[in-house]
């Protein structure tokens, strides 16, 4: 390759990264200006500012309201279910002598089994 073909080939070749930076860097102004027209037909003011810090405001006041009386409800109902344990509780009742040595005669199986709840 001589010295002139080498200098036509580097010409051309910075040519044509020149050329392809160009045409990229329209195609890229041209979307920045059709993103810059659809956003700017949108401009947001200051009562929209002013109207979401309310809204923000009002939604946690509503949301801190609930968890409290979502509090509420599960401690009324862990007290409920307390009262309740306690009173099951508390129904146990056991044989007399009596009824245990009739049942004795029936199931000796079950005879057993009072006698190591009686123990």
């Amino acid at each position: 390759m001589s010295f002139e073909e080498m200098v036509v080939a580097i010409i051309a070749l910075i040519g044509g990264i020149g050329f392809a930076s160009f045409l990229f860097w329209g195609v890229y102004s041209l979307i920045k200006q059709w993103i810059n027209r659809k956003g700017s037909g949108s401009n947001l003011d200051p009562q929209f500012f002013k109207a979401l810090g309310e809204f923000k405001k009002n939604t946690e006041r509503r949301i801190t309201n609930l968890e409290t009386i979502v509090a509420e409800l599960e401690e009324e109902n862990y007290r409920l279910s307390e009262s309740r344990e306690q009173k099951t509780m508390g129904e146990i009742e056991i044989e007399e002598e009596e009824v245990r040595s009739s049942s004795k005669n029936d199931d000796k199986n079950e005879g057993n089994l009072r006698n190591m709840l009686n123990e």
